[in-house]
């Protein structure tokens, strides 16, 4: 949805500027205008696409620190000591299926 929002304001963006109401030159101007446009379209997508990426791996790291402070409590209560390192991965491996981040 967000890349469709984007999408829709930077050719807004190019269809208003300047540089689209000028005229076309066999200068070479023209394609090395295009090529910077996409370019900074590009790296505008792909910022976004990084920084998406970047949020969702820490939100991961959060959920999985959180799930084993959780069991650590839980087993300290129940026990009167500490999991190990090793006890606290083992029952994470058994309980999600997958190695904690």
């Amino acid at each position: 949805m967000t890349k469709r929002i984007v999408t829709a304001a930077l050719a807004a963006a190019m269809t208003v500027s300047p540089l689209a109401a000028t005229p076309v030159l066999a200068d070479g101007g023209a394609s090395t205008r295009n090529i910077l446009t996409l370019a900074g379209a590009a790296a505008a997508i792909g910022i976004t696409n990084y920084n998406h990426k970047k949020r969702a791996k820490r939100q991961e790291i959060e959920e999985s620190a959180r799930r084993q402070s959780s069991y650590k409590a839980y087993f300290y209560r129940k026990y009167g000591y500490y999991p190990t390192p090793q006890q606290a991965h083992d029952w994470y491996v058994r309980t999600y299926g997958l190695e904690p981040s």
